[in-house]
């Protein structure tokens, strides 16, 4: 466990029960946040496709062009 998340438990730990709801709703706010934009992230990895042989035409372009 790294040096911050330590004293994170550390500091929660010392909040009296009652008081750590501010904390928990911060903290729940924080992360749906940041799941939201990594879910906005990905979409774009489907966006395309291209013919299964593609990279082989590309091969084929490239050696035309280059003489070999």
């Amino acid at each position: 466990m790294g040096a911050m998340r330590e004293e994170l438990h550390h500091l929660v730990d010392q909040v009296p029960e009652a008081e750590l709801r501010p904390a928990l709703e911060l903290i729940r706010g924080f992360l749906e946040e940041y799941e939201e934009e990594s879910e906005r992230d990905l979409p774009f990895f489907a966006s395309f496709e291209d013919e299964p042989d593609a990279s082989e035409k590309y091969r084929e372009i490239l050696r035309s062009r280059s003489g070999f």
